[in-house]
C-alpha cells in the first residue's frame, strides 16, 4: 500500500489548518492588542513561520495529487476522461486558483508584513507607529486571503472526495 494518499491528506490538513488559524484566530487575536504596531508586529512574526509551512504543504498536496492522478490514469486507461474529467477539470481549476491566491498572499502580503517588522541591531522595530498603521489594510487583505484559501481548499477536498467515489 502506498503512503502517497496519507501524505496528501496530511498536507491538506496542514494547509487548511494553517488558513483557518490565520483567518480565524491569528488576525482576530492580534487585533485585540493595543495599537497598530503590536498588531502588525505580532502577525508579521507569526507569518514568518506559518507561510513557509503552508506553502510547503500546498506544494506537497499538488505533487502528491499529481502522483495519485497518474496512477489513476493508468488504472482507468481510455475511460479516464469520460469518468473523471467532469470532476477533475473543476478541481484543477480550483487548485490553480488556490496557487494564484496563495502566491499573492504569501509573496505580496506576507513579505510586506514581515519586512515591516524588521529588527534594527538594537532590537527595536525599525518602523514608526504611523507606518505600522498603514499596514492594517494589508492585515485585512491577509485575513480575507486566508479565508478564501480555506474555502478553495475545502472545495478541492470535496472535489477530490467526489473523484474518489465517482
Amino acid at each position: 500500500m502506498s503512503f502517497v494518499p496519507y501524505l496528501h491528506l496530511l498536507a491538506a490538513f496542514l494547509y487548511l489548518g494553517g488558513m483557518i488559524f490565520e483567518g480565524g484566530l491569528l488576525v482576530p487575536m492580534a487585533r485585540r492588542l493595543r495599537g497598530a504596531k503590536k498588531t502588525v508586529a505580532t502577525i508579521g512574526h507569526l507569518v514568518k513561520i506559518l507561510h513557509p509551512v503552508s506553502l510547503a504543504s500546498l506544494g506537497l498536496m499538488i505533487m502528491t495529487g499529481a502522483a495519485m492522478l497518474t496512477d489513476l490514469k493508468v488504472a482507468l486507461g481510455g475511460r479516464y476522461f469520460t469518468q473523471l474529467f467532469a470532476i477533475l477539470g473543476p478541481k484543477l481549476l480550483v487548485v490553480f486558483a488556490l496557487a494564484l491566491l496563495n502566491s499573492y498572499q504569501f509573496f505580496a502580503l506576507g513579505l510586506r508584513l514581515t519586512r515591516s517588522v524588521a529588527q534594527e541591531v538594537g532590537g527595536q522595530v525599525a518602523v514608526t507607529d504611523e507606518e505600522m498603521a498603514t499596514m492594517i489594510p494589508t492585515v485585512d487583505r491577509l485575513q480575507r486571503c486566508a479565508w478564501a484559501g480555506a474555502v478553495l481548499g475545502g472545495a478541492a477536498v470535496y472535489l477530490g472526495l467526489a473523484m474518489e467515489h465517482g
